[in-house]
C-alpha cells in the first residue's frame, strides 16, 4: 500500500468517526500538519509507529499480506 492510499483511508476513517484532523493528530500525538500531508498524499515518508497510533485513535488496525493477495470471504468477515 502506498502512502497515498493510507492517507486516503485515513481521511476516510476520520470523517466516519466526525473528528477533524486536529482530533484525530491530537488522540495519535502527531501534528495536524503531518494529517493533513498524510491525507493529500504529499508525506515523504511516516514511521511505522506513527502509523500504528494514527490507527488506534481511529479504532482501526494493520493488516499485512502477501501482495496480490486475493480477497475471500474471511477478508469481509474480518473486524
Amino acid at each position: 500500500m502506498e502512502l497515498r492510499e493510507l492517507g486516503l483511508q485515513v481521511a476516510q476513517a476520520r470523517r466516519a468517526l466526525g473528528c477533524t484532523q486536529s482530533e484525530l493528530a491530537a488522540a495519535a500525538g502527531l501534528s495536524r500538519q503531518t494529517v493533513s500531508a498524510l491525507e493529500r498524499g504529499e508525506i515523504g515518508d511516516l514511521g511505522v509507529r506513527k502509523v500504528l497510533r494514527l490507527l488506534e485513535a481511529l479504532d482501526h488496525t494493520l493488516v499485512v499480506r502477501r501482495r496480490g493477495h486475493r480477497l475471500t470471504l474471511d477478508d469481509f468477515a474480518a473486524p
